[in-house]
């Protein structure tokens, strides 16, 4: 299948402490999120073409809650000469994803045309939307981030600053939602970071507004007397995204 080729987007966004302080923030539990990077094996099929087939599997009650394939757009040149895609499976706690892959196997891709490399699993902590994706549609775009905490700052902090941006940004009109992603299992992507910032928009045109916003100067919470930044964020990256299930709503 031709790969996209694209450049390697570097930034760095230094983030003012938020008015919050630390002990006032609580983390919410999340999501568990299983991540595998994957590469298409047959020549003869596209990404849509593996996004049709995936999306007829029969996903049973072993089923993650959500499952959503990533494919790069701006991404490390190092990333698009390995993989075409990214696949993430949602699932509501560790004890459920334990027990339906027990139940359902380690076979899953087996039906698939591609090969993909160790999972690792990570935590989905959103900010101020819900975390069950109904807000979202079934094809859009995200950027993601790694990000380290400066000296003497924790997640809570950091967490507490990029509620108080999304706030911000809701507030503005910004419908974009941000997450904080937090190693939990195996290797992967944030295992040499802190924590990994994603930030998602409902459509992808509502990304690109989002970004536009932030371009213009559009400031998205107050500023702070403090000049030390509680974090800073590099290897923006950006992906579209499809959704391939969503278990109905209980």
């Amino acid at each position: 299948m031709p790969k996209i080729f694209a450049m390697f987007l570097l930034g760095t966004v230094g983030l003012q402490p938020a008015l919050t302080q630390a002990q006032d923030v609580e983390l919410p539990a999340g999501n568990v999120v299983r991540v595998s990077n994957c590469t298409i094996s047959d020549d003869r099929f596209s990404f849509n073409d593996v996004v049709e087939r995936a999306k007829a599997l029969d996903f049973g009650d072993t089923a993650p809650n959500m499952v959503w394939f990533r494919r790069p757009i701006y991404a490390s040149p190092e990333y698009q000469n390995q993989f075409d895609f990214q696949i993430a499976m949602y699932y509501p706690s560790y004890a459920d994803m334990f027990e339906r892959r027990v139940a359902s196997g380690n076979d899953s891709y087996g039906r698939l045309p591609i090969s993909c490399d160790t999972p690792y699993v990570i935590r989905n902590l959103g900010s101020g939307q819900p975390g069950n994706g109904s807000g979202l549609a079934d094809q859009t775009a995200l950027t993601m981030s790694r990000c380290s905490l400066s000296e003497g700052f924790s997640i809570r902090d950091a967490y507490g600053r990029i509620s108080a941006v999304q706030a911000g940004r809701a507030s503005g009109g910004d419908n974009t939602m941000m997450q904080m992603l937090l190693p939990g299992l195996g290797g992967g992507r944030f295992r040499d970071f802190d924590f990994g910032l994603m930030r998602v928009g409902a459509t992808g045109p509502d990304l690109a507004e989002g970004l536009d916003m932030q371009r213009n100067g559009f400031r998205a919470s107050p500023t702070s007397n403090a000049n030390e930044p509680i974090f800073s964020c590099q290897g923006r990256s950006m992906f579209g995204t499809r959704r391939i299930y969503q278990a109905a709503a209980n």
